[in-house]
C-alpha cells in the first residue's frame, strides 16, 4: 500500500456493491482456451499458486524492462505481450468496513486514472479452497489503455481489463491482492461486447441498467478470467511465519 494513498480520493466508478451470490458464476470456464497452468512458488516458497505455465517471474528476469517490478509483489508475465498477474502482500486497510477498505485499495491501484467496475462481489467460502474461512472479494475493472512507448498512444477504444481478488487476513494484519491485467489490442477491444473502455458505455449499448455477464466475453477477457480463477483457487499459504500475527 502506497504511503501516499489518499483515502478521500474521488473514485470515477459506479457504486461498489459487495455481496455474496450463491447462484453467481464468479469465474467462467471458457471452452476455447489455449492456456495451461503450473504451480509457482511465491515469496520464497511461503505461498504457492498456479499461473500460466509459459509466464515467467519478472523478479527472476531482470532483462525484461517493459514492466516495472512492484515492491513486495510476485509478478508474472508472458514471453510476449503486456499482460501480468501480480500477487502482493499489503498492510491490512481499516476504513470502517470491507467496502470502504476495498475502495481504498482501488484508489491506490489506479490513483488518478479513470476506471469502471463492471462486477464486484464477495466470494463464496469454497472459491478459495486454501482459505475457506477468510473474507475475499473480486472485481472486474476496465481502465483506458495507454501505450507506454515513446509518444505512442493507444486507440481511443482500447482498454486494459483487470480482474482483482482481495483476501483480507485480519489476524495477520494483511490484505493479499491478486491482480491480473490484460491490455486489449484494437482488434480485441472491437471484438469485446460484454464491456468497454470507461466513457464508451452509451456508444457500446451498455447503459446504466446493464449487468455484466461472462457469457459474451471475448477471447482476451476469457483468458484474463481464467488466469485470476486459477490464481485464486490454487492459492495456498505454507508458511504463516511470513506474516505479522496479532495477539
Amino acid at each position: 500500500m502506497s504511503p501516499n494513498a489518499n483515502p478521500n480520493h474521488t473514485l470515477k466508478i459506479n457504486h461498489l456493491e459487495l455481496h455474496p451470490s450463491a447462484n453467481h458464476i464468479a469465474f467462467p470456464h471458457p471452452t476455447t482456451m489455449s492456456l495451461s497452468f503450473a504451480e509457482k512458488e511465491l515469496f520464497g516458497g511461503a505461498i504457492t499458486a498456479s499461473v500460466p505455465a509459459a509466464w515467467t517471474d519478472l523478479r527472476k528476469n531482470s532483462g525484461n524492462l517493459t514492466i516495472s517490478k512492484p515492491n513486495g509483489g510476485s509478478p508474472f508475465t508472458p514471453p510476449r505481450g503486456l499482460a501480468t498477474v501480480i500477487f502482493e502482500l499489503n498492510e491490512r486497510v481499516e476504513q470502517g468496513d470491507d467496502e470502504a477498505s476495498i475502495k481504498f485499495h482501488l484508489s491506490d491501484i489506479f490513483e488518478d486514472e479513470e476506471y469502471k467496475i463492471w462486477e464486484s462481489r464477495k466470494l463464496a467460502a469454497g472459491e478459495i479452497p486454501g482459505l475457506p474461512d477468510v473474507p475475499a472479494y473480486s472485481m472486474l475493472v476496465t481502465t483506458p489503455y495507454v501505450e507506454n512507448r515513446g509518444n505512442m498512444l493507444g486507440h481511443p477504444s482500447q482498454f486494459v481489463a483487470l480482474a482483482i481478488v482481495i483476501i483480507r487476513l485480519e489476524k495477520q494484519k494483511t490484505d493479499i491482492v491478486i491482480t491480473a491485467n490484460m491490455p486489449h489490442t484494437l482488434a480485441e477491444a472491437a471484438a469485446e461486447k460484454s464491456l468497454c473502455r470507461p466513457g464508451l458505455e452509451a456508444e457500446q449499448g451498455l447503459g446504466d441498467d446493464y449487468t455484466w455477464k461472462p457469457d459474451n466475453a471475448g477471447g482476451a477477457l476469457k483468458n484474463l478470467l481464467q488466469v485470476i480463477e486459477e490464481g485464486a483457487k490454487t492459492f495456498r499459504i505454507h508458511d504463516w511465519g511470513l506474516f505479522v500475527h496479532e495477539e
